[in-house]
C-alpha cells in the first residue's frame, strides 16, 4: 500500500526535473547556449610586411633614399555576435615618418585578411592609408578602423581564426626590408 503523499512527491520531482532539464535540452535545438561565449580572432601584423618604405625618384634603395615610411604597430580585435556569425571590429594602429620637410603627403596601401588556423587566407581586403604631414612635424600616429564579418556556425569558434594586416609592398621594398633586418644592431 502506498502512502498518499508519495504520488504528490513523484509529481513534484517529475515537475522539477522537467523544469530544470527542458531548457537545457531545448537550447541544443536553437543554437547558442548561455554557456557559449563569443571568442574573437587574434590580431597581428604579418612579419616582413609590417613596414612600408617609400623611395624618392632616384634609383637608389638605401636608407638615405627613403622619403617616407609607415609601420603597423598593432592590430586589435573586438567582437560581438551577429545572427550569422561574428562581427569583428579591427583597429590597425600605424606610425608614419617622413625624411624631408618638403614632403607633405604620403600614401600607403595595406591589407587586412582573415586567416584560419593553418594560415590560409579566407578573405582579404585592401585599404589606402593617406598621411598628411603638417608644418615641421616628421612623425604621425594614425589608426584605421574596419569591420570584418566571420561567418561561423558557433560563435565560440572565433579564436580558431586570425586577423592579420600588412602593407602591399613591391619587390624593391621587400628587398630593402630584408636588408635592414639583416644588418647588425649598432
Amino acid at each position: 500500500m502506498k502512502r498518499p503523499d508519495s504520488a504528490g512527491r513523484v509529481n513534484r520531482v517529475t515537475a522539477f526535473v522537467i523544469a530544470v532539464a527542458l531548457p537545457v535540452l531545448l537550447a541544443g535545438c536553437f543554437g547558442k547556449t548561455s554557456a557559449e561565449d563569443v571568442t574573437c580572432p587574434s590580431g597581428g601584423a604579418v612579419p616582413g610586411l609590417a613596414v612600408a618604405p617609400q623611395f624618392g625618384p632616384r634609383p637608389g634603395r638605401t636608407p638615405n633614399d627613403v622619403t617616407a615610411a609607415a609601420r603597423i604597430l598593432a592590430v586589435k580585435t573586438t567582437c560581438s555576435q551577429e545572427k550569422t556569425g561574428i562581427h569583428v571590429d579591427v583597429d590597425v594602429a600605424f606610425s608614419a615618418v617622413r625624411g624631408s620637410s618638403q614632403l607633405r603627403d604620403a600614401q600607403f596601401t595595406y591589407f587586412v585578411a582573415v586567416v584560419d588556423s593553418a594560415s590560409n587566407i579566407l578573405n582579404e581586403k585592401r585599404f589606402v592609408l593617406p598621411v598628411h604631414f603638417a608644418g615641421a612635424e616628421s612623425f604621425r600616429a594614425l589608426d584605421d578602423k574596419i569591420t570584418v564579418h566571420l561567418p561561423v556556425q558557433r560563435v565560440s569558434q572565433g579564436s580558431n581564426y586570425g586577423v592579420v594586416a600588412g602593407f602591399q609592398l613591391t619587390q624593391d621594398q621587400i628587398r630593402f626590408n630584408n636588408a635592414q633586418q639583416q644588418q647588425p644592431a649598432q
